[in-house]
């Protein structure tokens, strides 16, 4: 992706930045992210809706650099330079872990980025998270550039989201299946080097799922008359932690720290970055 085309990129992005508040920012009520309680002020989105991919504003200029193995790499060394749609201090942290053990021997130099994913607060099924990742990775890669003014190497989304998964209607046939809620994220990753025109540009997979307790659940769809919660909210509320998703996150708190949220988010950013590992035989170039 040239340069002149993140600069192109940018312009909507700054027209974004500008626009008046919506939803929580603006007061309103966080919007429920099921689709089976009422609509929110913030989105609409359905269930089955399309969800188009347009580039998110970024909220700030500035980042956060961090060096791999604590080496601070100078944006002007030949460091791999990876743009994260986050200053998620467990997003950039697994991107580095990812990006170090795929590319043995390189420095690596991440910076993640604040910026907006274009999504809800709590994303809603596959499409809609999926979109939030492809969101942060553009976003990042425009905001490496206005910081820089040069793209990175490769911009980088992680997106969190959730959705319900009706096992007794789909497997009728056995018994003791119910409805669950289930937890996911989508890692988007972006290749932006301009010299690689005939190289594919985008890889993309999903985490694991697993079950959400009923009890957050609850807490998200809105219990007892209460406004909605996000996911990471409703892990407090119910664990007795305080901001658990810049720590171990969900995953950590279900499998009793078997499973933390880096290493949740380095096993699928293993396989996002899967097309970008055989460029000496181009098995994945386009055809």
């Amino acid at each position: 992706m040239p340069v002149d085309h993140l600069r192109r990129q940018s312009a909507p992005l700054r027209d974004l930045a500008h626009r008046p508040p919506e939803g929580p920012e603006a007061g309103g009520a966080q919007p429920n992210p099921f689709p089976s309680g009422p609509a929110g002020a913030l989105h609409t989105f359905k269930r089955d809706d399309p969800v188009p991919l347009t580039p998110p504003s970024p909220r700030s200029p500035a980042h956060t650099p961090i060096g791999l193995g604590g080496r601070r790499t100078p944006t002007t060394s030949g460091a791999m330079q990876i743009a994260v749609g986050s200053t998620n201090p467990v997003k950039t942290h697994a991107v580095r872990d990812a990006f170090a053990q795929n590319f043995p021997g390189r420095p690596i130099d991440v910076s993640g980025f604040d910026v907006q994913s274009g999504v809800r607060d709590q994303p809603w099924g596959d499409q809609e998270t999926r979109t939030g990742a492809l969101n942060r990775a553009i976003a990042a890669a425009a905001s490496f550039l206005a910081a820089h003014g040069r793209q990175p190497d490769f911009a980088v989304g992680l997106e969190g989201g959730v959705m319900e998964d009706d096992l007794a209607s789909q497997h009728a046939h056995i018994a003791g299946l119910g409805s669950q809620v289930q937890c996911f994220a989508w890692m988007a990753v972006l290749r932006c080097e301009p010299e690689a025109t005939d190289l594919q540009k985008w890889g993309v997979a999903r985490t694991a799922s697993f079950e959400l307790p009923p009890k957050v659940v609850a807490l998200m769809r809105g219990h007892a008359g209460r406004p909605p919660l996000e996911l990471g909210d409703a892990d407090d509320a119910v664990f007795s932690d305080v901001n658990s998703k810049q720590k171990g996150g969900t995953v950590a708190k279900v499998t009793k720290g078997l499973v933390d949220r880096t290493l949740y988010y380095v096993h699928a950013l293993h396989l996002a970055l899967v097309p970008f590992l055989h460029d000496e035989t181009s098995v994945y170039a386009p055809v």
